[in-house]
């Protein structure tokens, strides 16, 4: 015990020593406790939308993306439809491209088509923070008090709140990590064969993409990052959904006159394996909530037309499943369409 307290004492020491050094030097103190956004705004699908004009908007993460053929989509539902898909994304990110691209086109759509799985929308702190904090500022401006609240502030216990406002060590150190990390995968590209940011994202998506890592290894039902989702806390929807990005999205839809359809993607998380207690009873709910709230529900995960041996990973369908995938879909959305 009188180790830990002397090795806990000198660290504390050392951070305090380090801070101040910091702070002498021109750090910020005290700091925010969330992270911080530039003020430019990608406006690539607002463009997007304002030249194609489509009636339908398809938004999501790489499901949307992976599973659709958006060409054969748009041919069954009779109109354009546009893609908006960020892979790897959650809610946190959805919520900002609505906000900053989608109702802030010129002639915005008539409806918004989200896929997602199970308890991602009111899970606000789902994929948010370190390496995903790069794509959400490519959508947040510099006052972002809704995302930083609902994502970031909202799971911070007070002791991690005043380490990032009072401990600038603390702070930079998550900075200095990922300065470490972008060093290593950007400077040898670089140096070596002149292949800039953008290339080595590409390079790096190409090669650990979940078509090229096999599972279960990298697909573990239990993974660590996908078990947050089936918490008890994350499964108790009326809990949740007041603390989620999900009545901003609501909000948003209803105030500009477009119509929101959610649609909970198939899945093969749990094909043998127990389906995670409470996932049932918070389906239910959130369908009800979304009808009381004007909004549309549509679940694919029932349809028995694709069985695990149709995915290449839980999420994502092989090539030739596409057909069928995007078929469940279009049949899920023509009576729901305005």
């Amino acid at each position: 015990m009188k180790r830990f307290l002397r090795y806990f004492s000198l660290l504390l020491l050392t951070l305090v020593l380090i801070s101040a050094g910091l702070v002498a030097r021109g750090a910020d103190f005290p700091a925010a406790a969330g992270p911080t956004f530039d003020a430019q705004v990608d406006m690539t699908h607002r463009e997007g939308i304002e030249a194609s004009r489509p009636r339908i908007v398809l938004l999501g993460d790489s499901m949307v993306e992976e599973n659709v053929d958006l060409a054969a989509l748009s041919d069954a539902l009779g109109t354009d439809v546009y893609r908006i898909s960020y892979p790897g994304s959650s809610s946190a990110l959805w919520y900002l491209s609505l906000k900053n691209n989608i109702v802030n086109a010129a002639t915005p759509p008539q409806a918004v088509v989200i896929i997602f799985r199970d308890s991602v929308l009111t899970t606000p702190e789902y994929r948010v923070g370190g390496k995903f904090n790069d794509a959400i500022d490519t959508l947040a401006g510099a006052d972002e008090q809704t995302l930083l609240q609902l994502a970031f502030l909202n799971s911070m216990n007070p002791l991690e709140k005043a380490a990032r406002r009072f401990l600038p060590a603390y702070r930079f150190g998550y900075q200095a990590r990922d300065g470490v990390e972008f060093t290593n995968r950007l400077f040898l590209p670089r140096f070596v064969i002149h292949c800039n940011r953008r290339c080595a994202d590409a390079a790096f998506l190409d090669v650990f993409s979940f078509r090229t890592i096999a599972p279960p290894a990298a697909n573990d039902p239990v993974a660590q990052e996908e078990a947050v989702l089936y918490s008890g806390r994350a499964l108790d929807f009326s809990a949740q959904v007041g603390r989620s990005f999900l009545p901003e999205i609501i909000r948003l839809c209803r105030e500009h006159g477009i119509q929101l359809i959610l649609v909970r993607g198939k899945i093969i998380s749990f094909a043998d394996l127990p389906e995670p207690r409470g996932l049932g009873d918070y389906i239910l709910d959130l369908q009800d909530y979304l009808t009381e709230n004007g909004a549309s529900f549509a679940d694919l995960q029932p349809d028995a037309r694709l069985e695990t041996g149709d995915y290449i990973d839980r999420f994502h369908v092989q090539p030739e499943a596409r057909g069928t995938y995007t078929q469940m879909l279009a049949e899920a959305l023509i009576p729901l369409l305005p």
